[in-house]
């Protein structure tokens, strides 16, 4: 074959051998064409020959390429490496390889990759034939890669929980290819120790978690899915936490199936679900509460209704005169009825407190008015238990901030309690003092007094502290509903007690600031003058229709029209065109307030109904049902049983002229 020969001065000059020869022309013709590029150095590194290829890549004219020295060619930082390799290569007459960039001007910076090997050809010596292959292209994806690799290091390390490669493999652990620094957090260990053996992980999660993973696992591998297991790990310090493993299938360079996953710490996720599930148990246990009040409330307080009801209409009633016998009966039916009213509205009272639901309004309030009102409550009840009450202190003279019904009801309460536990000829002193920015209310009461231990348990509900064996009626949760709603208004309260010495009660409130011309007239209450008026009443209790009949047969000026059911009461509006209409929250056929919705929707009653006051009437005393009437245009909501004095005033209030 032939071989290249310096014989006439050029490396493409051939010589004879026994077989047949290629021209130089051939060899030039290879040389010049080949889409590699190629150049001859000599043994001072400079090129004496360059292909048309080399001619392209490095971006010169051959005629401006030959002589050059090939570490002029590559970029200034790389000039010293180059001249360094060249230079050991020439004086070991041995190969070299090195990687360098050349840019030359107008150009990209390009990246080649230079192997060189020598030659020898006599006469010329020893020269060097050269590849230069672009691999710019190969370096932008390193680099590329490169930069992804630290960018996912970085996250990977910064990330709160794990992420890892898991291969399958014989052993039932398998294998990790990878695990990031998270590790360390989760499991308390390092991923060097985790890469030796998974089993420093798999022994931080309990065996019956760990059974549940390997199955999950197991089933994701063997059908290529995706794998979710949430298992519990014991970390460093020894505490249980949850956390979630995820990971997909994927396949390595060699096409063996591995799996790319994440584990996180999901306790919190945990709690929070679990809080929440205990908060929508507990919301679900809240309604079902509700409900069973409000039908227990209107189950209880409808026939109360008619109990004390008609037993105040019987003492109203001067037409015949009741006996002294029968009248005596009349009050026993009362104050039964009343107690047992008592029992439904304390519990329905707890009930609302402890759901969070008592509406309250909290606005200056004159003393002085609040206890006359309980003093009127209490005042019957006192005075069959020849018990007197005293005041002290300046009880007209202060404001205090609470919600003035519910002081009422305190106040009430704990001169009830002062009156039921005294003794014959007793007394109880209410004293009203200042200390500086407060008010304080003392009840006062020369009872049976409480021991230590029956003051350790006072505001306990339904704990009557030994009571119950006394004959004295009670629940044992009106002290609760006073204790709390104190501490909702703002206030706090105090107790003293001496068994046989009697119990003082204290309130302290926050002092009201109030105009005192606003005062004028707090105690008088101004007389409507009654005009007439007809009344449309809805209900489908015979009982409850005659009560309310006799009731209005004490305002004579008003007539009363009644509608046995919703359908019957939108005929008759159209018919009478009412003043006011009293809707029971329970009809026969559909709700007060599906009725009230009804009358504001029929366009041929706008007119008819425009300044119709609507009052609810129904056993429901549930605030959601007060609101909800409020909602719906009601200007007053009375509840069932009846006070008949109540009802009366609202009817006043809404029919008067002035």
């Amino acid at each position: 074959m032939p071989v290249p020969s310096t014989q006439g001065g050029t490396p493409f000059q051939t010589v004879s051998t026994d077989v047949p020869s290629l021209s130089e022309a051939v060899y030039k013709a290879c040389f010049d064409s080949s889409p590699a590029a190629q150049v001859i150095l000599g043994n001072k590194g400079e090129l004496l020959e360059s292909n048309a290829q080399a001619c392209a890549v490095l971006g010169f004219e051959r005629a401006d390429l030959l002589g050059k020295r090939l570490t002029d060619l590559v970029h200034a930082d790389d000039q010293a490496a180059m001249y360094a390799a060249i230079s050991l290569s020439m004086r070991r007459n041995e190969p070299f390889e090195i990687e360098c960039r050349s840019q030359q001007p107008g150009q990209d910076m390009r990246w080649f990759v230079v192997q060189s090997r020598p030659v020898e050809l006599a006469p010329h010596g020893t020269l060097w034939y050269t590849l230069l292959a672009d691999i710019t292209e190969r370096k932008m994806q390193e680099a590329w890669l490169t930069h992804r690799n630290v960018l996912l290091t970085a996250l990977s390390n910064n990330l709160p929980g794990m992420i890892y490669v898991f291969r399958p493999g014989p052993d039932k652990g398998g294998r990790l290819d990878f695990v990031s620094e998270g590790v360390r957090q989760l499991f308390g260990t390092t991923p060097e120790e985790a890469l030796a053996s998974p089993w420093v992980l798999y022994n931080r999660v309990p065996p019956e978690d760990l059974s549940q993973f390997f199955q999950q696992r197991d089933k994701a591998v063997s059908e290529s899915s995706r794998l979710h297991s949430e298992f519990r790990v014991r970390n460093a310090q020894g505490e249980l936490r949850w956390c979630a493993a995820d990971s997909i299938a994927g396949v390595d360079k060699d096409g063996n199936e591995v799996r790319c996953g994440y584990i996180a710490d999901i306790t919190e996720h945990k709690l929070y679900q679990e809080a929440r599930m205990a908060a929508e148990t507990a919301e679900r246990a809240s309604r079902a509460k509700s409900q069973f009040l409000s039908r227990m409330s209107h189950e209880l307080r409808t026939p109360l209704n008619a109990v004390i009801g008609f037993a105040q209409l019987l003492h109203m009633d001067t037409q015949p005169a009741l006996s002294d016998g029968q009248r005596q009966k009349v009050e026993l039916i009362e104050r039964s009825g009343a107690h047992l009213l008592d029992v439904i509205s304390d519990v329905l009272d707890l009930s609302r407190i402890e759901a969070g639901d008592m509406p309250l309004s909290i606005e200056p309030v004159l003393l002085g008015k609040v206890i006359e009102d309980a003093k009127a409550m209490v005042a019957e009840a006192a005075e069959r238990a020849t018990v007197s009450l005293v005041e002290s202190g300046p009880i007209w003279g202060v404001h205090v901030t609470a919600d003035r019904v519910r002081l009422r009801q305190v106040l009430v309460n704990l001169l009830s309690n002062a009156v039921k536990y005294n003794r014959p000829q007793g007394e109880i002193r209410i004293n009203v003092r200042v200390e500086g920015d407060d008010i304080v209310l003392e009840v006062a009461d020369t009872g049976v007094g409480l021991s230590q231990s029956q003051l350790a348990h006072l505001f306990e509900p339904f704990n009557r502290l030994g009571a119950e064996h006394s004959g004295i009626e009670g629940t044992g949760i009106g002290l609760v509903i006073v204790h709390r709603l104190v501490e909702l208004m703002g206030g706090t309260i105090g107790v003293e007690s001496q068994a046989g010495q009697g119990t003082s009660f204290s309130l302290r409130f926050p002092t009201a600031e109030v105009d005192p011309a606003s005062d004028h007239g707090a105690l008088d209450e101004v007389l409507p003058q009654l005009r007439p008026a007809t009344i449309l009443y809805a209900e489908d209790n015979e009982i409850n229709v005659l009560l309310v009949r006799q009731i209005l047969e004490l305002r004579p000026m008003w007539k009363l029209e009644v509608a046995r059911s919703g359908a019957e009461a939108l005929e008759l509006v159209k018919q009478i065109k009412p003043d006011l209409l009293l809707l029971d929250m329970h009809l026969g056929d559909m709700s007060g307030f599906e009725l009230a919705e009804l009358l504001d929707g029929e366009a041929s009653l706008k007119d008819s109904l425009k300044g119709v006051v609507k009052v609810a009437l129904s056993a429901d005393a549930m605030p959601d049902r007060i609101h909800a009437a409020r909602v719906h245009g009601f200007s007053a909501y009375l509840t069932k049983p009846l006070d008949v004095a109540a009802l009366l005033r609202c009817l006043d209030e809404h029919l008067g002229t002035t």
